[in-house]
């Protein structure tokens, strides 16, 4: 697997990372570790390309789970969390 890095990828993007993991809001920690599209987002692609989120089917054709992976997280979220704890997000 190859290693992320904050640096390859771009502020919307972490912003959106960040917007997906329930901390946009003043969040102490993560509340969840996902982004739902109802149509496959250009942003979330690239993150899914480099590493950063799997993309999974939606409930419906044509939309799109984009879940943050465990290293995103914790690149994002900048504290040590388990991987426990990531599983039960």
């Amino acid at each position: 697997m190859m290693e992320i890095k904050i640096s390859d990828i771009s502020a919307i993007q972490y912003s959106e990372i960040r917007k997906a993991l329930g901390l946009n809001n003043n969040q102490k920690r993560p509340s969840k570790k996902f982004h739902y599209a109802f149509e496959p987002s250009g942003l979330w692609e690239d993150l899914a390309e480099k590493g950063f989120a799997i993309k999974l089917p939606g409930q419906r054709a044509g939309e799109v789970y984009y879940v943050v992976t465990f290293e995103a997280v914790r690149l994002a979220y900048r504290n040590n969390i388990s991987l426990d704890y990531y599983l039960k997000l």
